[in-house]
């Protein structure tokens, strides 16, 4: 099954770090994050191929060095832009699909494994929910139309609902890489507790943002220490 990873411009990502970051750091955050997400679906032992739908130039370039594939984008918002791959792959003898967004630069190789091993023959649709159970993190749909992208506030019970009504019991997994996505201060906090070999935490550290994100009795030597960690591994 192909992976699916809708990409906004990097521009107009994350606006509700505006706040915090500048938009030079959201543009550079947003390209760590897709870069992380690119080497996991490559890692991946059961993906067979990962599908960029975007209007960013920066994207089609990470696609394509990783050895996937670039799809511009068509249409308007993150639903449109999930049905277009999934049309896409499905013109190409692609039965199915899972959509990846570009903002879970924990998700690991293992993650991606489990949801597809999971995934039952069709039609058949699984779901990874985000931290507070809101949003879909990942979605795996065959038939690539099998239900109606439902994308935004409270799209978790939307999918749920929708596969239901189209007569399939979906599948949910709640996997703690894919769960975390990086909307607000909060979140940045949360994957900085994490000791993890990505480029998005060493981007955080080496830039200096997470000596404003973390609270003040975090020392800027136990920044350091997070950053050279994230280099070693």
């Amino acid at each position: 099954m192909w992976v699916v990873v809708p990409v906004k411009r990097f521009s107009n990502a994350k606006t509700r770090l505006a706040p915090l970051l500048s938009a030079a750091e959201r543009e550079s955050l947003a390209q760590a994050m897709l870069n992380d997400v690119l080497r996991a679906v490559r890692a991946s032992r059961l993906a067979s191929g990962v599908l960029v739908v975007s209007r960013e130039v920066r994207a089609r370039y990470s696609v394509e060095r990783s050895g996937g594939l670039f799809l511009e984008e068509s249409g308007s918002g993150l639903s449109a832009a999930i049905a277009q791959g999934g049309q896409w792959l499905a013109t190409h003898g692609q039965r199915g699909m899972l959509m990846i967004p570009g903002d879970v630069p924990l998700v690991s190789a293992h993650e991606i494994d489990e949801v597809l091993a999971a995934h039952r023959a069709a039609p058949a649709v699984t779901l990874v929910p985000d931290r507070e159970h809101d949003g879909t993190n990942a979605l795996a749909v065959s038939p690539v139309d099998a239900i109606d992208f439902a994308f935004g506030q409270d799209s978790y019970s939307r999918h749920r609902e929708a596969a239901l009504a189209a007569g399939i019991v979906p599948d949910t997994r709640f996997l703690p890489g894919l769960a975390l996505d990086l909307d607000h201060p909060l979140d940045l906090q949360t994957l900085l507790t994490h000791d993890s070999e990505t480029e998005t935490l060493a981007y955080l550290c080496d830039s200096g943002i997470a000596r404003r994100v973390l609270p003040h009795h975090v020392s800027a030597r136990d920044t350091s220490d997070i950053a050279a960690a994230s280099r070693l591994l």
